[in-house]
């Protein structure tokens, strides 16, 4: 069904590579980000490889020995600091592991190299503050102070800081080559991305959409570190999709379509997939009619120069807040016995859809969550929701899922607004053909509030101000979760453990055939990847909310987690046994 690795040459070659590890890290080349699997003991890439699986061949812990897992070192990170409110940030990151350094951020951006390679302790060699003003830029993070991690170039390593800044580091030193302005917390953008580096150049994008903001993804020419392109989520005038703006005010200026999470890349079609947050504001669609191009969205984009190439909307005029800004995994695979190019996405709305990757056409979608109240299906042509109406300017999607100006408050909304799957990161396991999926289950209400225009139209509601158009209830019951194991050919659920806490935490997939998942109330767990029945846990005693990563030194196999999140906000009224949950920013590491 889906292409298969050499797995005997991999791992024939796996324990040389594993000892053979330099004493001194090479440059990071392009050449070696198109190969990582020659790589098995280093993380090199955000999402492990540019396709998006987070899957490594590391295998020695595996489904009969993980009984035997044992924390190995931990690692503080960065401890409370002066700032108010904003004195932690959360710990969302995923690690890059190089010839025994890693390297990774905490909340606010600091960037730490840390030498793993003894296996018993990790030793902190240098840090980075980037010395964020925390009040200014902590204002406008609508959703938590956090940063989800760094990349490598040559010498450098690549960060950014919430306040808008991309950094260019010494990866022997920790000394700042260079650093440019990209976003601006003036209005309302902010900088929570891991980078994108292809070839040379680092590809980011701006939060921002519950603040009004006209999203955007910029590249940086990391020889000279001046910008190369930018290219507009929301479509201007004469760009094709702005006539899907049809409020007559140019709202479109301020339509949100934030980014957040780092985008997928296929090295064949020189084409990266980026996911696209909600239009704004949020919930009152009368203020923004039509369709809202490219809110909710999929953008296949050329790295060379920004241009879109295609794009394709999930939820047209979209009610919910469902943005569709997490990983679009690529995976080649036979669908109906034909070789198809695919990239997949678990949408926040619910439904797992399989696109073909060169043109945008729709080619598969089907319902992964336990509930879905929204719309009754997709068209099986175009994977438009079937409720959807393209001749009308506002969509009324199934009623009392969503309020309107004239009906202020839903009924009930399924998935919640956060999402069937939010931004956390899916895994994909080409050996068993299986994506792992870290959903968000139960539902909730939403409440449309008539949004005020904009201060260059003459209304109250300035830049920096919140622009959502209403709130969201908190779900009755309680959210819970699940680990879901999916054919990404059909959207079929193969396997479904319910989990007591919705997911905010992404996934690790291994060649031991574990998948690896961490939770809220600071368990961090493995699962048999065919089953997903639970194997093995470990709780650190403080909140997780970032996807763990393998790696190897010396011959053995690790797997690293950080931990020490603030728990979200949503979460707490329903789950009060986690409000004494302390804060921490710790890093986690365990071996056999």
């Amino acid at each position: 069904m889906t292409t298969k690795l050499h797995a005997a040459a991999v791992t024939s070659s796996l324990l040389m590579a594993m000892v053979a590890a330099p004493a001194g890290a090479a440059d990071m080349t392009q050449e070696r980000a198109l190969n990582p699997q020659r790589e098995p003991q280093n993380w090199l890439l955000h999402h492990g490889n540019y396709q998006g699986h987070r899957f490594s061949l590391l295998k020695d812990i595996n489904a009969d020995t993980v009984k035997n897992l044992k924390l190995a070192f931990t690692v503080a990170l960065s401890g409370f600091q002066s700032g108010g409110r904003y004195a932690f940030g959360n710990l969302e990151a995923t690690p890059i592991v190089e010839d025994g350094i890693m390297y990774v951020p905490d909340g606010w951006g600091s960037v730490y190299a840390i030498d793993v390679s003894s296996g018993k302790r990790g030793v902190i060699k240098w840090k980075m503050d980037p010395g964020t003003d925390r009040a200014w830029a902590g204002d406008v993070a609508c959703c938590g102070v956090n940063n989800r991690g760094v990349a490598l170039w040559k010498d450098k390593v690549i960060s950014v800081a919430l306040d808008g800044r991309m950094f260019a580091i010494n990866k022997a030193t920790g000394e700042v080559a260079w650093e440019r302005k990209i976003a601006d917390p003036a209005l309302g953008e902010t900088l929570t991305i891991a980078p994108l580096v292809i070839r040379d150049l680092a590809i980011v994008g701006t939060a921002g959409g519950e603040y009004g903001i006209r999203g955007f993804i910029e590249a940086t020419d990391l020889n000279t570190g001046k910008a190369a392109w930018r290219t507009y989520t929301i479509p201007g005038a004469g760009e094709p999709g702005n006539e899907t703006w049809k409020d007559g005010k140019e709202h479109w200026r301020h339509g949100g379509g934030s980014v957040w999470e780092t985008a997928t890349y296929d090295p064949q079609s020189d084409t990266f997939y980026q996911g696209i947050g909600n239009a704004g504001p949020d919930f009152d669609t009368e203020y923004r009619p039509g369709d809202n191009k490219w809110a909710a969205s999929v953008l296949a984009i050329n790295p060379n120069d920004g241009k879109i190439k295609w794009g394709y909307q999930y939820t047209p005029n979209d009610p919910y807040d469902f943005d569709e800004i997490s990983e679009h995994p690529i995976i080649d695979a036979k669908v109906n016995g034909e070789d198809r190019k695919l990239v997949v996405h678990a949408a926040r709305n619910g439904f797992f859809y399989a696109l073909d990757r060169i043109n945008g056409s729709f080619i598969a979608g089907r319902q992964y969550v336990d509930q879905l109240n929204w719309t009754p299906g997709l068209d099986p042509k175009t994977g438009k929701p079937v409720n959807y109406d393209p001749n009308a300017d506002t969509q009324l999607y199934t009623p009392g899922s969503h309020g309107t100006r004239a009906r202020p408050l839903s009924d009930k909304l399924c998935p919640s607004v956060s999402g069937g799957k939010n931004w956390q990161p899916s895994a994909y396991n080409p050996q068993l053909g299986l994506i792992y999926i870290p959903s968000i289950e139960g539902c909730s209400s939403t409440q449309t509030v008539e949004q005020k225009d904009r201060d260059d139209q003459g209304g109250p509601v300035k830049a920096r101000e919140r622009f959502t158009g209403g709130p969201f209830k908190a779900p009755d019951p309680r959210l819970y979760g699940a680990l879901k194991a999916v054919d990404p050919t059909t959207g079929e659920t193969k396997a479904n453990l319910r989990l007591d806490y919705a997911n905010f935490a992404g996934v690790l997939a291994t060649a031991g055939n574990l998948v690896f998942l961490g939770h809220i109330d600071g368990t961090f767990s493995a699962y048999d990847a065919r089953t997903l029945k639970e194997l093995w846990s470990f709780n650190v005693g403080t909140g997780i909310n970032a996807p763990a990563v393998s790696y190897g030194v010396n011959g053995k196999q690790y797997i690293a987690v950080l931990a020490g999140s603030r728990q979200p906000q949503n979460i707490i009224p329903q789950a009060p046994e986690l409000k004494n949950t302390s804060t921490a920013s710790m890093l986690y590491v365990f071996g056999l």
